[in-house]
This record gives structure tokens, sequence and C-alpha cells, in this order.
């Protein structure tokens, strides 16, 4: 239930994040921007990780402490991590999000996800059946469509397609974040965060 409840807080957070950064991109660059907010989450997770090293050292338990530390082989995908979904995801998403409304672009960041499956499928040889074939045509469909009648998509397809490659990125991102997923999750993000920023 735990987990549930995070994923789906997750996506709402992130469903906010092109709304509020479009209202960011007045007053900052999108490259400036982008590696301020990679330099707050960093900050963030090092305060974070201070914290629960201090706990640890107080004999508090901590369930994270058994993660499994990065290695120096996972060091590549840890910087192609960073490169793809915390440089040009972020950095296309706000050029995009420059040229289309908020309500646009949220609506094309859906594609996402079909196109996590599309890269899982071309590049890492995974099985996606039917129904998920069918599910991801009917997110790209609706996204298109409801973009288009919010009127941002229509009139600017650089925009979108910015996005589009945001999404890609993202995409990219996704599936080599699953080759480290046996990792400490706050180590991965962190480190990427940092890199990005």
């Amino acid at each position: 239930m735990l987990g549930a409840t995070c994923g789906i807080a997750a996506a709402a957070l992130f469903g906010a994040s092109a709304p509020i950064a479009k209202l960011l991109l007045p007053d900052a660059r999108p490259l400036v921007l982008a590696a301020l907010l990679y330099s707050g989450a960093a900050l963030a997770l090092t305060v974070g990780r201070a914290v629960r090293t201090r706990r640890r050292a107080g004999g508090a338990a901590d369930p994270a402490a058994a993660e499994p530390r990065l290695r120096a082989a996972d060091l590549p995908t840890l910087a192609a991590v960073a490169v793809s979904g915390g440089v040009l995801g972020p950095v296309l998403m706000l050029l995009g999000l420059e040229r289309v409304s908020g309500v646009a672009g949220s609506l094309l960041l859906n594609l996402e996800a079909p196109l996590t499956m599309l890269v899982a499928v071309a590049l890492f040889h995974e099985h996606v059946g039917r129904r998920g074939m069918v599910a991801a045509a009917l997110i790209v469909g609706g996204g298109l469509a409801l973009a288009r009648s919010a009127g941002g998509a229509a009139a600017d397809p650089l925009g979108a397609l910015a996005l589009a490659g945001a999404c890609l990125a993202w995409a990219v991102d996704n599936n080599l974040t699953q080759r480290l997923s046996l990792r400490d999750p706050v180590a991965i993000v962190q480190l990427k965060a940092a890199g990005a920023a």
C-alpha cells in the first residue's frame, strides 16, 4: 500500500512540475532553471542522508542501511542516467514549455510511459504484450488529442517536439535506472542530481 501511495504522490508531483516550471521560465533560462532544480534536489538529499547517518550512529534502526552500495562498475550507467534524465530531459522540457501552454505541456509529458516501453522493447529486448501496446497507443492518442484541443501543441510544433524529446530522454533514464534498481536508491538519485546540476 505504501508503494502505491508513493507512486501516486510521485506522479502528482511530476504532473504539477510542468505548470510550476512554466511560471518560473520568464525569470530564468531553461538551462539555469534545470541546474537550480537539480542543485536543490542534490542539496536536500545530501542533508537527508546526513540526518540518516547521524540517526544510525545514535542507534536508531534504519532499513535503508541494508541497501547495497553503488560500485565503480555502476558509474558509467549512472553517468548516462545523469546526462539523459538529469540534463537533456529537463532542459528539453523547459525549452518546450517556453513554446506551449502549461496544460498542453503537462499532457504531452504523458509520452514518457509509452516511450519508456518502446525503449525497453527496442534497446533492451523486453517483451510487451498486446494489452501493453494498446494501453501505450491510448496514452499517446489521448494525450495528443487533449493537447491539440488545449491549443498549445498545435500552435508550436517545435515546443511539442522538445517535450517529446524530453520524454525520450527520460525513457532512456528509466530503462538505465532499472539496471541499478538493486542499489541504494537515495545514493542513485543524490549522485544523479549532483551530476546533472
